[in-house]
């Protein structure tokens, strides 16, 4: 297995690697300490398994960062680490493309069943997220919010990472009838955006 390691603080850079090594004898690991570095890593190299980035490295801008970095890796799963990252931020990464977020305060064990998850197909998010007491019903429209089973279905889509063109695609449909759906969805919730909405399902428990 190939693991790309993009952090710019070298301890935890190299804590990072050793226990990756513990975890999956035999893998290959290769470490960036900025995006571009990052970026060239995943265009020159062989394809990765995974990556790990660091979300305030050098050069990592919010959503852009994250993107680049998904679109660069070519369908392997990112995973996002941060020290410190509001609810905001990590929605921001899920909408980005990342298939999880890991706080760098984890334990190993905990570190490793997220990795795990992720691995074989899944998302991770940390509990931490939806720790914030929810605010009442009139400050946040998403509340009472009652989706179709297909608005679920192209929800659910968008909170796994799923580009416009991926959900058309899986749904036998054409990429502005999703563009308009998520038009209508946004609406519903209340969101400005889809890293907004994306947090805001999340939060209310409106997809699986």
């Amino acid at each position: 297995m190939r693991v790309l390691i993009a952090d710019d603080h070298p301890l935890y850079l190299r804590a990072v690697r050793e226990h990756l090594e513990r975890l999956f004898p035999g893998i290959a690991a290769e470490s960036a300490t900025n995006l571009a570095s990052a970026l060239g890593i995943l265009r020159d190299c062989p394809p990765q398994n995974l990556v790990l980035l660091d979300y305030s490295m050098p050069g990592m801008i919010g959503y852009a960062g994250v993107r680049a970095v998904v679109t660069a890796s070519h369908g392997a799963p990112v995973v996002v680490m941060s020290g410190i990252a509001s609810a905001d931020e990590i929605s921001t990464c899920i909408g980005a493309g990342a298939k999880g977020f890991i706080p760098k305060s984890f334990e190993g064990e905990i570190f490793a069943s997220a990795l795990n998850i992720v691995l074989a197909g899944g998302s991770y998010l940390p509990a931490e997220m939806f720790s914030r007491a929810p605010p009442p019903p009139t400050e946040n429209p998403a509340y009472g919010v009652d989706f179709t089973e297909r608005e679920r279905t192209v929800m659910a889509m968008v909170v796994s990472g799923k580009s416009n063109k991926e959900i058309a695609r899986l749904l036998t449909l054409q990429e502005v009838t999703i563009k308009v759906q998520l038009t209508h969805l946004y609406k519903k919730l209340g969101a400005k955006n889809r890293a907004q909405a994306t947090m805001l399902a999340v939060q209310q428990h409106l997809v699986d």
